[in-house]
């Protein structure tokens, strides 16, 4: 059963199910959740962006382009370090294909490959955008204006919270977790791929969108409230990720806890065989580049987050309409659910725990309270604070 392993790829999977023999190659199995939770984040929040601006809650704005300019050299310089990258791995691998094999991740992550081919494949890229970009190019140039509202700002939406994701959950965990700090210091981008911290990665997004609001003048609140329910969708399919990588996010020994009648078996103990994180005992015979598994069964804790992850985007999508002129009120509900749902988890994952003011949690459940005071105090004030400061 697909639910009680990990693959480190998606050809594991494949290779799983169709019983092949594909190399265990990039995607890996964390990306790719990782991969379809933005995508499938940004595509929600458009359309309640879209939503918001049909309502005129977010004011139409216009975008000036000039045609026939010739060759964009930003343009051009991004399409040639495309070119270089391609080249330095394709070759590369062509080349010298056992430096590949032994661990494709790390390969793709760092500078390793063919110098000379990365600078040829650029250059041949360079040359034939620049030479498409010449070809349009006006004698005189013509300014246009189209049509460029926030839900058109969704390009700048997805770089921001990947990047501040990605940087903030890795800064909170290597806070707690010492071992992640040298990683991250000793190699910045390989460290990247593994110890995050989801909580880190919320609060950094959030500043950051919070500042990118303000400087163009978009309505912060209206703004965070189409993207929280998102938010918990991109969530619940990213913690699918952990859950079929075995990237470590497992719950407590489940051997010797007592199983609810009604609780399937896969929900209540795994041992995650062929964890990423190489965690465990070694499987007997086995040949795959991740051949260990737990000595005990454990909570399988990134199921459990996805499925009441799943449960609060449904009511917070189900309430988005209703409370659309409560600028704040969905969001606020989204930092004291997101903050329930995690402090609750915590007594069941595996983590540091730290004595603050006779308290014994560990440093997400810290957080975890701090966001359900912010939710429930800005839930207060947006339904009944500033109800009366509009009618006044």
């Amino acid at each position: 059963m697909i639910l009680l392993r990990a693959y480190a790829s998606i050809w594991d999977y494949v290779n799983d199910i169709f019983g092949t023999n594909f190399m265990s190659l990039p995607p890996q199995t964390y990306g790719f959740f990782m991969a379809i939770a933005f995508l499938a984040g940004i595509l929600l929040a458009k359309q309640e962006l879209a939503r918001k601006t049909v309502l005129g809650i977010f004011e139409k704005g216009t975008k000036e382009y000039t045609e026939g300019i010739g060759i964009n050299w930003i343009d051009v310089l991004s399409y040639s370090f495309f070119g270089f990258f391609i080249g330095l791995k394709a070759i590369g691998i062509y080349l010298d294909k056992s430096a590949f094999t032994s661990n494709p991740q790390s390969y793709f992550l760092s500078m390793d490959g063919s110098i000379i081919g990365g600078i040829l494949v650029g250059t041949l890229v360079t040359a034939y955008v620049a030479f498409q970009q010449n070809k349009g190019k006006l004698e005189s140039p013509i300014k246009k204006l189209v049509s460029y509202n926030v839900e058109d700002r969704i390009g700048d939406v997805l770089v921001i919270s990947m990047i501040g994701g990605i940087l903030g959950s890795k800064i909170l965990d290597a806070v707690d977790n010492h071992a992640s700090m040298a990683d991250f210091i000793n190699n910045p981008i390989v460290s990247l791929t593994s110890g995050l911290s989801v909580l880190g990665g919320l609060w950094l997004v959030s500043l950051l969108l919070v500042l990118y609001a303000r400087h163009f003048k978009i309505k912060i609140l209206a703004f965070a409230d189409s993207l929280a329910p998102p938010f918990f969708m991109s969530y619940a399919i990213g913690r699918l990720g952990c859950q079929f990588s075995g990237d470590g996010c497992w719950g407590i020994e489940s051997t010797n806890l007592t199983q609810p009648s009604w609780l399937p078996n896969f929900l209540w103990g795994q041992t995650y065989p062929h964890n990423v994180n190489n965690d465990g005992l070694p499987i007997s015979g086995c040949t795959e580049p991740y051949c260990m598994e737990l000595e005990f069964a454990h909570l399988p804790t990134p199921l459990y987050e996805t499925i009441f992850v799943t449960i609060l985007f449904l009511i917070l999508w189900s309430l988005r309409k209703r409370l659309t002129m409560h600028f704040g009120a969905i969001t606020g509900l989204f930092f004291a659910f997101n903050g329930i749902e995690r402090f609750c988890i915590e007594f069941v994952r595996i983590n540091t725990k730290y004595p603050l003011f006779g308290l014994h949690f560990s440093q997400a459940q810290y957080m975890s309270l701090a966001m359900i005071i912010l939710g429930l105090g800005l839930l207060y004030w947006s339904i009944f604070i500033q109800k009366k400061q509009m009618s006044s």
